[in-house]
């Protein structure tokens, strides 16, 4: 039951702007989860669930990558190689951060700040794959920030993409095809060594957890692309305002 829990609150906050990293960090810590290393494993688990979602919401343009936007394959590329180092370096200290709810709470905020910078820039005019090398790379870096818990994928990937002129449906999809990467190469660093060895994990949490954060985040996906074109991001970020805030007095 709690695995099909916090699989559903992965899934509905991965690609809202709320933080799934620090949902899943407060989720686990009300339901008594305290194992840095199986937590991070489950984590990794609803996050390919997340991944299997992304692949099929997006799947047109994976096609369209591969016929008509060939040059939105190396875009994505050079935005992914950020998160990709930083993740590394930064892995060790993420792990015990996501247990720090002071630092939790103010990672929110960060991302509260971000949607409001959000709802205040213009739009673009470009498509992803017309994105400059350099401003792709910003976006890249935009993204590694999600490393933290606490901060959004899906808001700091569009708040870059914004920012480097997307028009905001592109924003919101480009941000969409980089979670791909992102997540893949998370789930196969840790299965492939990045994690603790010698961890004991049942196999049955993870493949639940896995299986509903699939159906949630399609739904998540879906409100995002929504939120994003009618311009109601402002919600977000109250939302992560005021949870911020009181993660942060409960955790002092």
């Amino acid at each position: 039951m709690d695995a099909a829990l916090l699989g559903l609150l992965q899934g509905l906050t991965e690609f809202l702007p709320v933080s799934s990293s620090g949902h899943l960090a407060l989720g686990q810590k009300l339901l008594g989860w305290k194992d840095a290393d199986a937590n991070f494993l489950f984590n990794v688990a609803v996050h390919l669930g997340s991944l299997a979602a992304v692949l099929w919401f997006v799947r047109r343009e994976i096609v369209a990558m591969f016929t008509k936007e060939p040059r939105l394959i190396l875009v994505g590329a050079v935005a992914t190689v950020p998160v990709g180092v930083i993740g590394v370096l930064l892995k060790d200290n993420v792990k015990e951060l996501s247990t720090n709810m002071m630092a939790v709470g103010a990672f929110l905020l960060c991302t509260a700040a971000f949607l409001t910078l959000a709802t205040r820039l213009k739009d673009g005019e470009r498509r992803a794959s017309e994105l400059p090398w350099v401003r792709a790379v910003l976006v890249g870096f935009a993204q590694a920030l999600a490393i933290f818990p606490g901060i959004s994928r899906s808001g700091s990937t569009l708040v870059g993409g914004l920012a480097a002129g997307l028009e905001r449906e592109q924003a919101v999809r480009f941000s969409f095809l980089l979670a791909v990467p992102a997540i893949a190469g998370a789930g196969l660093f840790t299965f492939l060594g990045g994690g603790e060895e010698g961890v004991q994990v049942d196999m049955l949490p993870l493949l639940v957890g896995a299986a509903v954060s699939f159906g949630a985040s399609v739904v998540a996906m879906r409100l995002m692309v929504a939120a994003v074109v009618r311009r109601k991001l402002g919600w977000f970020a109250l939302y992560c305002a005021v949870l911020g805030c009181v993660v942060i007095v409960v955790g002092s």
